[in-house]
């Protein structure tokens, strides 16, 4: 909603128009009057400045006898030698009078909802703007109520002769009022003026003066009448010794009427003022000058200080054609600025510093009077506040009125009072009363045949283009037309409204016939004021009245500030009845680009009407809504041009005032480049005031995210940015110097870093050197961990704390060492002495240009027992924690990178980590140009905040936002642990599946001041991995996936056995390394993480299928295994050159491998064969010895396997754990080529397999259906799987193969062979390695049969036939069955693959 107008303060817009018209006295005194009046420190006309209003009603009648009433009258008192300004001195009183107001900062709201904005509430710059403008304005005839309605003559008491005297300035006034309109001359309302005779008194000459006194006043009473003169008596105050006290109360009632004295010292600094092509240069004081129009930067200093230099009086004296300083400027608050040019003697006229090298300012003079041409002047901007031309130092006020007392201001307000009830308004109505009789008598034999005959036939308008004969219309004192408008403006200072009106009104007709334009303005002027003074809250005024005058002025009489009066009180008048966009316009009709500073006032002007008009809402919805929506975005964009005209005037202050106001309105709605123009201007006028503080906020405004700026233009940003940061590291040092203390790095708006995604990680391990293979480091913890936080390393760190203390708590919470946004940050994260710690920071570019980073550091607090600590304030190493610094790192366009810093605190406390500090510095500046001292760069830090997650547990928290506490930045160290290295020789990063590599394990202790004990070492794959190391047995062995070894701390190095898992692919291999302090009696510990990935190639897989079958002899139960192994590498793999099947064992505790009935055959299986072997055990006594017996003989290369020896024992209890009973071992060996291609390695491997009793039943081979109550019969074959024939010598290739028939079941059965079995189908070739296809195989010998089998397998001798290479499937055409004797069922074999490969010779 919109805040009402009456609560912003500032007089009302009567009173405005009251105070712009008063009735004009003026004094002219005697020698002697001064002195009397200087005891005060005043002059006369100074003296009657606060008692210049009626404080009392007058009563007139007026030209009908009718009796009105007079109040809110007020007498504008001017010495007589009192000029109007030239346009040089005016443009510098309008820039004084706005400058000696500061900034008002007390804001309130006017707009509210969502976005509230606040204003200043009052601009009392303008009333002294305005003030100021209406002293300027010269005495013309088209204007009466400006010219002299009386004078005061004033002679003190203590003259020889105070009658001569009278008499002497009554002769002085008649020789002035004789020359009455002439241009540099006092004007009078008429020849009838008033004269009023004053003698002042002062009461310190004794009794005998004031005897004398009375008898003076009698005698004027007898010449001058009783009504014509008065007695003052002044300077009541006795004095005590020779001080003069004061014996008037608080505050002074002149100061805000006198000029502002300056104090000898406060001297312009510098100045180079140059009036028309002459340059002037002299101190001045407070208010002789103020801000320019107009801020030239890039001026170059040594040719501004080449200029001459003349005294600043002499200019001036000049500028005014030899006018005297005294007799253009009446001692008022407007025109107080060049007064004090001539009161104060002392100052001297020799300060002639040069100009400021930092910038110059050019003025350009405001053509608001045609007289002068364009004037140019240059000030320097002042070093500490930068805002244009003020003084070095404060200024003083003196006590005024030190001899008078109450009594003697009752006296001069009597005076003023007397003088006006009983000569003024009596004097003004007999003047009115005569004017209305002459006007009314005259009026119609003094208009001219030519007069008329313009009337009628003219066809001028005002507004049009006129020529200086039909505009300057010359008028004598005593027409018609003048006459009118004397009583016109006689009864606008008397109040009586409505005549005034009538009497413009018919004035304005005959100047519009005329063709006197500038007194038909005036009178259109005057017309509507009436009016409107009539009843101000009426909307039946005549606005279009304005609207012509104002016209009228602009475009016809070339008169801008009598315009500015004329838009200024047509303003005020729209806004008392609310017609705020109308007031707006006027105002912005007299704003152009040669009048900077009343551009800049009229525009905020102006933009306060626009907020606080209103429109009504566009849409239907809203329509119904009662309150208005005020024009808030015309109101920001005005006062954007407001600012801009303000900086052009030099007015640096009220430039970012304005542009801080609109920006409340532009911030955070999208307008991203309105956004940029305002940080930027205020940025850069703040750094003209020296202001750098607030330039460099305003200026890191630009460095935004949301930037939508070329990338050109954010450079000349950057730039820009980095050259304030460097003035203002200049000043810190200085001041450094001055005071010696350090200060804190400035907040940098680069990077851009978000807090919440700030990672730490406690027990950071030490950068080593570059270890080269075969040797590599534990690798612990690291940013890049994806499973830091998995449940296996939890697992694994509670079984070491329970080997190690015994006992857990009832709820074990695991070791922490990376904390994030996702971690539980309540509690402070822990760490040790002289441990890194290391912090991972997402640092974000959000600009179109890349930049650099420079000595990247971070910025801690550490809190211990020598009290607290930081590096904010230095760079210097601290002793107590090493930061570490990275030296540089390039941020690319609208990119983000990822930075590790560490810092290693050396003592117990709490470390806190607040932010980052770095030097920016632009991508294109060579580091090397350091070196000459063209680096640019700057120095800041960024700070960091973070927020835990929202607290959602009470119904508090849930209806409020309350979050937790986020403590991942302040970490708790603790004392020293020891530190364990643990280095790995030749770990592999790729195995094959069962293959078994040993690998040698390094442990030292990098602290070796610090003892160590307790070193155990968990696994949680003890199935593949084994140490030869003692092993802490767990109780719950069955199921527990946790390996335990303990460490002897003498102990220097140990071999670690790898097995390559059945699963292939990538697998991963866990271990944990613990150890702890023995000086330390609290449970502290420390934790060494390895993680590491071995890529797991495919060897061989097993497939058994077991059975029950009936003993020969003895009748024992006997079990019978057909084994499976199958080589699983690709036809086209070369990285082995063959798997050999090295020994086959047997484990168990209930069964004994019968090696002589046990068959498998020998070879070498290339990728894709398989080999199939059947083996026999007998039923043993329970609990027996792990029996193991080698089927087959050893290769050259290979070795025995002891199953009893590590680390195969270790792997085969571990296999045993979840599959006891049984084991069926297949060690294999294979030759690898080495990785530098020159040699071989022998690799060795196992495979295990393995059942319980109640699982025999259950044990099939692959693709299998038959249930073992319906298998009676199963068979095996030994042939070579590989044969080389030459088919161009011999065509057919015959083979042997021995079949073997095993029974299985208990008591003898009937087998039937069958060879070459047709059974309907076209025989299938397996086409596996030739490009072309086989020939069907035959089968040769005794191929149908039938054998009685009991325990012992049964030979077959048969052979195949083949004629072209191919590979060939045995099972096709081979059918054998069984039955039990007595028995009429047969039960067929489950078929079992075994394939032939026939090369040719010359392939």
């Amino acid at each position: 909603m919109m805040m009402p107008i009456n609560t912003v303060g500032g007089p009302s817009a009567v009173e405005v128009i009251q105070q712009s018209f008063n009735p004009a006295i003026a004094v002219l005194t005697s020698p002697d009057v001064d002195v009397v009046c200087s005891k005060n420190r005043l002059t006369f006309v100074e003296l009657l400045q606060p008692f210049s209003r009626l404080s009392v009603e007058g009563q007139i009648r007026d030209v009908n006898q009718a009796l009105h009433s007079v109040t809110h009258f007020r007498l504008s008192v001017r010495d007589i030698s009192w000029r109007p300004a030239s346009s040089v001195l005016a443009r510098r009183l309008l820039a004084e009078a706005v400058t000696n107001f500061p900034v008002n900062e007390n804001k309130i709201a006017v707009i509210g909802g969502a976005d509230p904005i606040e204003i200043n509430p009052h601009t009392p710059w303008y009333d002294s703007w305005r003030e100021t403008l209406w002293s300027c304005l010269e005495m013309t005839d088209h204007d009466f109520a400006r010219h002299y309605l009386g004078t005061l003559l004033v002679v003190s008491s203590s003259h020889p002769n105070p009658m001569e005297q009278f008499q002497q300035l009554n002769d002085q006034l008649t020789q002035l009022m004789s020359s009455n309109g002439t241009a540099d001359g006092p004007r009078w309302f008429n020849m009838l003026s008033l004269r009023y005779q004053v003698l002042v008194h002062d009461a310190c000459d004794g009794d005998a003066s004031n005897f004398r006194a009375e008898e003076l006043l009698q005698t004027m009473r007898n010449v001058y009448g009783s009504h014509g003169c008065h007695l003052l008596v002044i300077n009541s105050k006795p004095k005590k010794g020779s001080i003069i006290e004061s014996g008037l109360p608080a505050p002074d009632p002149w100061l805000r009427f006198l000029p502002r004295k300056a104090n000898k010292r406060t001297i312009w600094k510098k100045l180079d003022v140059s009036i028309e092509g002459e340059s002037i240069v002299d101190g001045v004081e407070a208010g002789e000058m103020d801000f320019p129009v107009k801020v030239v930067e890039g001026t170059n200093p040594q040719l501004l200080g080449s200029l001459p230099k003349i005294p600043l009086m002499d200019a001036l004296q000049e500028a005014m054609q030899e006018i005297n300083i005294n007799s253009v400027l009446a001692p008022s608050a407007s025109t107080s600025a060049l007064s004090s040019l001539t009161r104060d003697d002392n100052i001297s006229t020799q300060n002639n510093i040069g100009l400021s090298q930092r910038s110059a300012v050019e003025i350009k003079d405001d053509p608001l009077n045609a007289v002068l041409g364009t004037t140019t002047a240059r000030f320097p901007l002042d070093e500490a506040d930068g805002t244009g031309p003020i003084l070095a130092s404060s200024i003083t006020s003196e006590l005024h009125g030190g001899c008078l007392t109450t009594e003697d201001l009752d006296r001069i307000q009597g005076l003023v009072n007397e003088f006006c009830l009983k000569s003024l308004l009596p004097h003004m109505e007999r003047q009115m009363r005569l004017l209305n009789e002459s006007a009314s008598s005259r009026k119609s034999t003094h208009r001219s045949l030519l007069s008329a005959t313009k009337r009628w036939f003219g066809s001028n308008r005002p507004g049009g283009v006129q020529t200086p004969q039909t505009v300057a219309v010359s008028y004598h004192p005593e027409s018609v037309q003048l006459q009118l408008r004397r009583l016109g403006d006689l009864a606008f200072l008397l109040g009586h409204y409505e005549l005034a009106y009538h009497s413009y009104h018919s004035a304005k007709k005959d100047f519009e016939a005329d063709q006197a334009w500038l007194h038909y303005a005036g009178a259109m002027e005057m017309a509507a004021l009436s009016v409107f003074l009539q009843n101000a809250n009426s909307r039946n005024v005549p606005f279009h009245y304005f609207d012509k005058a104002l016209t009228t002025y602009l475009q016809t009489c070339k008169m801008p500030y009598w315009a500015t009066r004329c838009a200024v009180l047509a303003s005020e008048c729209l806004k008392a009845t609310n017609q705020y966009s109308d007031a707006a316009l006027q105002l912005i009709r007299l704003t152009s680009e040669d009048a900077d500073l009343r551009s800049a006032i009229l525009l905020e002007q102006a933009a306060l009407c626009f907020l606080r008009s209103a429109v009504k809402p566009n849409s239907s919805t809203d329509a119904a809504k009662p309150n208005m929506v005020p024009l808030i975005r015309k109101y920001a964009f005005h006062m954007i041009l407001a600012g801009h005209r303000f900086g052009k005037s030099g007015q640096k202050r009220h430039a970012s005032r304005a542009y801080q106001l609109a920006l409340q309105v532009y911030k955070g709605h999208g307008w991203s480049l309105a956004e940029d123009h305002i940080h930027y201007t205020v940025g850069r006028q703040c750094l003209n005031r020296q202001q750098i503080e607030a330039a460099c906020q305003a200026l890191a405004a630009l460095l935004k995210p949301d930037s939508m700026q070329t990338a050109a233009q954010q450079t000349a940003y950057l730039n820009e940015f980095i050259h304030v940061h460097q003035r203002k590291q200049l000043l810190n040092k200085h001041r450094e110097n001055e005071t010696k203390t350090s200060c804190t790095l400035p907040i940098l708006p680069l990077p851009v870093i978000d807090s919440n995604q700030i990672r730490v990680l406690v027990d950071t391990k030490e950068p080593t050197e570059n270890m080269s293979p075969p040797l590599s480091e534990a690798t612990h913890v690291t940013f890049n961990d994806d499973e830091v936080h998995h449940a296996k390393w939890a697992n694994m760190e509670e079984k070491l704390v329970n080997s190690a203390f015994g006992t857990t708590h009832a709820i074990f919470r695991p070791t922490n060492l990376i904390f994030s946004h996702t971690t539980n940050n309540t509690v402070h994260p822990q760490m040790n002495c002289d441990d890194l710690v290391s912090f991972e920071l997402p640092l974000t570019n959000p600009l179109r240009i890349p930049v650099q980073l420079c000595d990247i550091r971070l910025v801690w607090n550490f809190a211990g027992g020598d009290g607290n600590l930081t590096n904010l304030l230095t760079t210097i190493e601290n002793p107590l924690v090493t930061t570490y610094i990275l030296p540089r790192i390039v941020l690319n366009p609208s990119s983000s990178h990822k930075i590790i810093l560490n810092v290693k605190p050396k003592a117990e406390g709490i470390l806190t980590i607040e932010g980052l500090a770095f030097d920016l510095r632009p991508v294109n500046v060579e580091p090397s140009a350091a070196v000459v001292g063209l680096m640019s760069s700057v120095s800041g830090r960024v700070m960091f905040s973070l927020r835990g997650p929202r607290l959602n547990t009470t119904q508090q928290e849930r209806h409020g936002k309350v979050y937790a506490t986020d403590k991942r930045l302040s970490i708790q160290v603790g004392p020293r642990m020891p530190k364990l290295q643990v280095l790995f020789h030749s770990l592999p990063e790729f195995m094959f599946s069962g293959e078994i590599r040993p690998v040698t394990v390094e442990l030292s202790n990098l602290c070796p001041n610090v003892p160590i004990s307790n070193i155990i070492v968990a696994s949680n794959d003890p199935l593949h991995v084994a140490f030869d190391l003692p092993r802490i047995e767990s109780i719950n062995i069955r199921h527990d996936q946790v390996a335990l070894y303990r460490w002897d701390s003498s102990q220097k190095s140990t071999i670690m056995w790898l097995k390559g898992t059945e699963n292939v692919g990538l697998t991963s291999l866990d271990l944990m390394f613990f150890s702890t302090n023995p000086a330390v009696k609290a449970r502290r510990y420390r934790l060494l993480r390895h993680c590491s990935k071995i890529f797991v190639s495919s060897s061989l897989n097993l497939a058994a299928w077991v059975q029950r079958v009936p003993s020969r002899d003895d009748r024992t139960e006997t079990l019978a295994v057909q084994l499976q192994v199958r080589n699983l590498r690709d036809a086209d793999d070369t990285s082995l050159s063959g798997i050999e099947i090295s020994q086959v064992a047997f484990l168990s505790n209930r069964w004994l491998l019968r090696p002589l009935q046990s068959t498998i055959p020998s070879g070498v299986l290339h990728p894709q064969e398989s080999l199939i072997g059947v083996l026999l055990a007998i039923r043993g006594k329970e609990n027996i010895e792990y029996c193991e017996s080698a089927t087959l003989k050893l290769p050259s290369h290979g070795r025995a396997v002891d199953f009893k020896q590590e680390p195969y024992r270790a792997f085969v209890r571990e296999f045993q754990r979840t599959t006891p009973n049984t084991t069926l071992v297949v060690c294999w060996t294979a030759t690898q080529a080495s990785e530098d291609g020159f040699g071989t390695l022998i690799i060795e491997g196992q495979h295990y397999f393995g059942w319980n009793s109640h699982d025999i039943a259950n044990s099939s081979l692959p693709d299998t259906n038959f249930k073992l109550s319906q298998q009676l019969v199963t068979y095996s074959m030994e042939y070579s799987t590989k044969v080389f024939h030459d088919f161009n010598k011999q065509r057919l290739c015959v083979i042997p193969v021995i079949l073997y028939l095993h029974n299985c079941s208990q008591q003898e059965i009937d087998v039937h062979y069958s060879a070459n079995f047709n059974t309907g189908k076209t025989p299938r070739v397996s086409q596996l390695y030739m490009p072309e296809a086989a020939s069907p195989l035959l089968w040769i010998g005794r191929v149908q049969g039938n054998i009685y089998v009991r325990d012992a397998p049964e030979a077959v001798n048969l052979a195949i036939a083949v004629s072209r290479p191919g590979a060939y499937s045995l099972v096709q055409g081979l059918h054998i069955d069984g039955r039990i004797l007595d028995e009429n069922v047969r039960v067929p074999s489950p078929k079992i693959e075994y394939t032939l490969v026939v090369y040719d010779k010359e392939v």
